[in-house]
């Protein structure tokens, strides 16, 4: 287990552009990712053609809800196909483990093997490793994923509750030390004020001189303002649906890009 408390230096608060096929993560209006989430070859197809006309900025394929996923063969030849109707946009890879919400049990080396099979693939662009997955393990994946080419979100998720907001900034800080290219934290909230705790924490980290993107959401009803607002408050990317959710509180494609282009003019115009 990492710890969430470590030493943080300050840095000049010049935000590391992520820049993945004319997509630049971390810099203008907060980016919009659609979950691809297919559990047979057919729903892939069918879910490829509803996200493509949503015209989304990024696609992320959610692999832990795809019957096959640990069928290599029969995974290759999906990542190809959403490649090859969905290679335009940035794609990434995840495998949500049930721990943090997602729908498959995974052991630790089919974990790993598999992120490392699908950087090593050439189908995708950015790679989603969990930050409380086994240390060897995140510290390999973002190797190799470098190594390749590929960028890495190091994520954490809890669909319980939401830690105070020194903690989130504190995980954070540890999650940026890894490595990570943009890092990720999602958590449900009790109340309001949970809410404010991840944007406050999200600010705090944008003053102290973060140079990392972050992806930061507040789940749930109370949460979707953390969705439409990011980029007050440094949120690089927010996931919208064009079907089917991956994770609750998402709103449609076209809801989410109005309040996003609203809120970008208002930043725009100060």
């Amino acid at each position: 287990m990492r710890p969430d408390r470590i030493t943080y230096i300050r840095r000049e608060a010049v935000m590391k552009v992520v820049n993945v096929k004319n997509v630049a993560i971390g810099e203008g209006m907060t980016k919009i990712c659609v979950p691809l989430v297919a559990p047979t070859d057919y729903d892939v197809d069918y879910q490829s053609r509803i996200i493509a006309k949503s015209e989304p900025d990024m696609v992320e394929f959610r692999a832990d809800m795809y019957e096959k996923c640990f069928d290599s063969d029969a995974l290759m030849k999906t990542l190809e196909k959403i490649h090859d109707k969905l290679g335009r946009y940035p794609l990434i890879f995840t495998f949500r483990t049930k721990g943090e919400g997602g729908c498959m049990d995974a052991t630790l080396s089919q974990y790993r093997d598999l992120l490392i099979d699908v950087i090593a693939s050439g189908y995708v662009d950015i790679v989603d490793v969990e930050y409380f997955s086994d240390t060897e393990i995140v510290d390999e994946v973002i190797a190799e994923a470098h190594m390749k080419g590929v960028y890495v979100i190091v994520s954490n998720h809890d669909f319980k509750t939401t830690i105070p907001m020194e903690q989130i900034v504190d995980r954070f800080k540890s999650i940026i030390f890894t490595g990570a290219d943009i890092a990720k934290i999602a958590m449900m909230p009790e109340d309001g004020s949970q809410v404010v705790d991840m944007m406050q924490a999200a600010k705090e980290l944008q003053e102290c001189g973060n140079q990392t993107p972050l992806i930061v959401i507040s789940m749930g009803e109370l949460g979707v303002e953390t969705r439409t607002t990011g980029e007050m408050y440094g949120n690089s990317v927010s996931f919208a649906t064009a079907g089917i959710p991956s994770a609750p509180g998402q709103i449609s494609v076209d809801a989410l890009r109005s309040q996003l282009t609203m809120i970008h003019h208002i930043i725009a115009g100060r």
